[in-house]
């Protein structure tokens, strides 16, 4: 509570106390004796022209003029402080927001049988606002957010719908979306999810159970993570401009550093082969990325220029992003492009594959 509120509460209470003061006063007077005697006042005498043009009206005039300059001093004094209560409501407004986007991203605590309703109570909000986020994308660090949003493999496995194959599916990491994507494909991916993979419908116009304030809530504490207030890791300075005997390195380099959270580090995307069991152990499941595979030439099914034009515009919706410095018009151009020969690098790197 800042300065300001406490003045006005204590101006408030000051108030209170003199008009009560006023009317015990007056309570504690004996009555005129019209009214002691129950004469309405619509039949008793009227006050003589000399008191009502005299004392009273001086009276009366008095304690406007006292009004009058108590407003013109309690107005500007309370648009002074405007200003300040508008910030300090926005700030704490997004403080709140913060608090409940970490809420429902996190997973809901659990409660022993035994629990007593105090403990409960202190657990209630958490309760109610928990969708489990974090089981798949990685926990809510409060003490040290770098390590909130890590991404982390999906909550027991995932049956994909084409092939019937349960395979472990790599949920990506949250802590830098922002360096991928605008707020826009954020929005719509929470609310309306992925078909095809683990990621479900959230937002409630589709079915799911996240209001629109709770996705903004979760978008706000999402941007809030250092990840997100930065730019990607930055490449050599070799490949900022990569020669033309460079562009698989390079391409590599740039890979590594922008493409392989969707596509996985060896561009296997969806076609990861589990490594083969120890004699008596039990075979792993294959290790699926969100993106699509690009190695052992997957992506020679794009000539060169398509190969360019995909890298350069994305497929907005269906999340690959856009890398261009100057995509085409309605395509959002992205936070932190790559230039074209940047580009025509990876190309290179991932047609070696």
């Amino acid at each position: 509570m800042d300065s300001t509120e406490l003045l006005l509460i204590g101006l408030l209470l000051v108030t209170a106390l003199l008009m009560w003061g006023i009317f015990l006063a007056r309570a504690g007077k004996p009555g005129k004796p019209a009214v002691l005697l129950g004469i309405p006042k619509a039949m008793r005498p009227a006050e003589p022209d000399e008191k009502l043009e005299g004392p009273r009206l001086t009276r009366i005039m008095s304690w406007g003029v006292i009004a009058t300059m108590a407003t013109a001093v309690f107005i500007p004094a309370y648009w002074l402080g405007e200003l300040q209560r508008q910030e300090a409501f926005v700030e704490r407004f997004d403080e709140e927001s913060l608090g409940r986007g970490a809420l429902i991203f996190a997973v809901p605590p659990e409660l022993p049988e035994e629990s007593d309703p105090q403990a409960f109570r202190q657990a209630e909000r958490a309760l109610a606002l928990g969708m489990g986020c974090a089981n798949c994308h990685g926990g809510v660090d409060e003490e040290n957010p770098a390590n909130s949003a890590l991404g982390g493999l999906v909550d027991g496995g995932f049956v994909d719908p084409v092939t019937g194959k349960k395979v472990n599916y790599q949920a990506p990491p949250l802590q830098n979306v922002f360096q991928r994507w605008d707020e826009e494909v954020i929005r719509f991916t929470i609310e309306r999810g992925r078909p095809g993979t683990p990621m479900p419908t959230w937002g409630v116009e589709y079915g799911g159970p996240m209001t629109t304030l709770m996705v903004d809530d979760v978008i706000n504490w999402l941007r809030s993570l250092p990840g997100n207030q930065e730019g990607p890791e930055p490449v050599s300075e070799g490949c900022k401009n990569p020669a033309k005997a460079d562009l698989k390195s390079c391409g590599e380099e740039i890979f590594t550093a922008r493409c392989a959270v969707c596509h996985g580090p060896q561009a296997q995307g969806k076609e990861g082969v589990p490594p083969k069991p120890a004699k008596g152990e039990k075979a792993e499941l294959p290790l699926w990325y969100p993106g699509l595979a690009l190695w052992k030439g997957d992506v020679r099914h794009l000539d060169r220029d398509q190969h360019l034009t995909t890298i350069r515009n994305g497929r907005r919706y269906a999340f690959m992003p856009s890398f261009a410095e100057a995509p085409p018009q309605g395509i959002v151009a992205p936070a932190y492009p790559l230039t074209d020969k940047q580009i025509d690098a990876v190309v290179t790197y991932e047609r070696s594959l």
